[in-house]
């Protein structure tokens, strides 16, 4: 290929080439080359301390790993321990300290419940009956459940079950 300009494609980057003459070159090179050779020094620490916080952390992960696998007892009492410590710190951050103030009537210590019971005594009545037939109910059951032979159906699974295990 030829190059028109006469450049010298002698740095890494083709596109940064100028016009300029030889001596103006040789003296601002140095600063470039001394910039890359310092951002290719501190690329290059970089990439170890990432290297060693990644084995670091690995490290870290399978050591952790394997007492979780050991101790499953600990972890999981402290895992319901931390649960529990942030329930009560949401339940008390979100309760509220303030106590709506309730409007006294003139009435207030007069009970109106006293009022309701006419009218709720059909009903009281009613559900005593009620009860009273499902006690009746539930002691006959009772004494049914108490005549059952249980030899009767126990016998068979018995007899099932030690021809099995011979």
């Amino acid at each position: 290929m030829i190059n028109p300009n006469g450049d010298e494609y002698t740095e890494d980057d083709p596109l940064a080439a100028s016009m300029r003459s030889s001596e103006e070159r040789g003296s601002e090179e140095q600063i470039p080359s001394r910039m890359r050779q310092t951002s290719t020094k501190v690329s290059q620490m970089a990439g170890d301390a990432w290297e060693q916080t990644k084995e670091r952390a690995s490290m870290a992960r399978e050591r952790t790993e394997c007492f979780l696998r050991e101790n499953p007892v600990p972890t999981v009492i402290g895992a319901l321990a931390i649960g529990v410590a942030i329930g009560l710190s949401i339940c008390y951050a979100s309760s509220t300290a303030e106590k709506e103030v309730e409007a006294k009537s003139p009435l207030g210590n007069v009970d109106l419940s006293i009022l309701s019971l006419p009218f709720l005594w059909p009903f009281f009545k009613s559900v005593r009956r009620k009860y009273e037939d499902s006690a009746d109910v539930v002691r006959d059951q009772v004494d049914r459940i108490k005549k059952v032979d249980v030899d009767r159906y126990v016998k068979p699974l018995r007899k099932k079950w030690k021809s099995w295990a011979n």
